[in-house]
């Protein structure tokens, strides 16, 4: 187990949270108040002059993407959270988290990048519905990125290139899901071949539910899946275990937020 952080965080709140999420970041706002950092809220500027020793933590808005390239291109330190891979309040199609649900929060990345050697307990004290891994689908389904996630990832158009692309490469029907619908993903990759996504959670649950993937590498299903098209007919279907160990390693429920259990595991 790692030691606490040492240096301080500093917790953007964009001006658009309301309601009950506005009182989640708050409430970790007042712990990382007490540990000695501070909030940023609204207007994204002072981020990008915060001291060397303080630490942005920042989510999904494309406002701030310049800053992170600028944070990735010197090496500042900066963390990215947000709804955890499973177990989330809401939009999922696995069960959903019990008080407040859970959250992935990663230093320098938006999703977990590497399998790491870590043990099983955080996935046996609240394991996914793990399904076998699915065989001789039919159809490909493609995962619609919201407009928010595209201008924060600068990808605008992805779904028509991929579309394109797909057609380069079979004559598979494609079955394009929307992040707003009402149909049950479970049906979507029902008899399916895989699903292909950037880097939606959809396609997190996808291999939780025995559907392989194609998504960008900047995915966490990227470690059991596929990065390129030109892989549709030659797909993977790994060992998951070590995966689900290290993301139930990246995620934390609210009191883990709040208690230094998240501070102890991400350093």
């Amino acid at each position: 187990m790692r030691a606490p952080v040492r240096s301080r965080g500093c917790l953007y709140v964009p001006p658009e949270i309301k309601g009950v999420k506005l009182q989640l970041f708050n409430r970790i706002a007042e712990t990382i108040a007490r540990a000695g950092g501070s909030v940023v809220r609204g207007d994204p500027a002072p981020l990008d002059s915060l001291p060397a020793d303080v630490t942005p933590i920042v989510g999904c808005t494309p406002a701030l993407r310049p800053m992170i390239d600028r944070w990735r291109k010197t090496g500042r330190r900066w963390i990215y959270w947000d709804r955890g891979y499973w177990l989330r309040v809401y939009a999922t199609w696995l069960p959903r988290g019990q008080n407040g649900g859970m959250y992935r929060w990663h230093v320098g990345s938006f999703q977990m990048q590497a399998i790491r050697d870590v043990p099983a307990d955080r996935l046996n004290a609240r394991p996914p519905p793990v399904a076998p891994w699915r065989q001789d689908g039919r159809h490909i389904v493609v995962a619609i990125p919201t407009p928010t996630y595209e201008r924060f990832h600068g990808i605008e158009g992805w779904t028509e290139r991929t579309i394109r692309a797909l057609a380069l490469r079979t004559d598979r029907q494609i079955v394009v899901r929307d992040k707003e619908t009402k149909r049950p993903l479970a049906a979507d990759l029902d008899g399916a071949h895989c699903l292909i996504a950037h880097g939606s959670n959809t396609a997190v649950e996808a291999v939780i539910m025995g559907c392989p993937v194609i998504v960008d590498r900047s995915s966490a299903a990227a470690l059991v899946g596929r990065t390129s098209l030109d892989d549709i007919e030659r797909l993977v279907r790994p060992d998951r275990e070590p995966w689900l160990r290290s993301l139930a390693y990246s995620q934390f429920d609210e009191r883990e937020l709040i208690d230094g259990t998240l501070w102890r595991h991400i350093g």
